[in-house]
């Protein structure tokens, strides 16, 4: 399996694709990875193969907000949220803006991990 559907920008150079992992019987994770549509050179992907994308949603056609988890989600908050600017390769998180290549690193730090 190669992941849900994929989820292209309203105006088509973009597009949210998931890279598929079964983890337990009939549980997948969804890895999210963000590519410009032309050329195939990825914008996003996760360094950790446990984040999973639970929803996608575009509010422009260069902005994308993506709610994620992170496997195996015994931490809080459950969920986190960030909203991608794919054309400034910026990302926005609990209200500050950064570089994508530090994205990853700050979802990590919002999780508590619960013994």
């Amino acid at each position: 399996m190669s992941g849900f559907a994929p989820h292209p920008s309203p105006d088509g150079r973009f597009v949210v694709a998931t890279d598929g992992q079964e983890v337990r019987m009939s549980h997948w994770i969804l890895t999210p990875r963000i590519v410009v549509a032309a050329t195939g050179v990825e914008l996003l992907r996760f360094a950790n193969q446990s984040w999973s994308v639970d929803r996608v949603d575009w509010c422009t056609p260069e902005r994308v907000r993506l709610t994620l988890r992170k496997y195996p989600g015994n931490h809080q908050p459950p969920l986190v949220h960030c909203e991608v600017d794919c054309r400034a390769r910026t990302a926005t998180v609990a209200g500050t803006e950064l570089p994508l290549a530090e994205l990853e690193a700050r979802l990590d730090a919002l999780l508590q991990w619960r013994p």
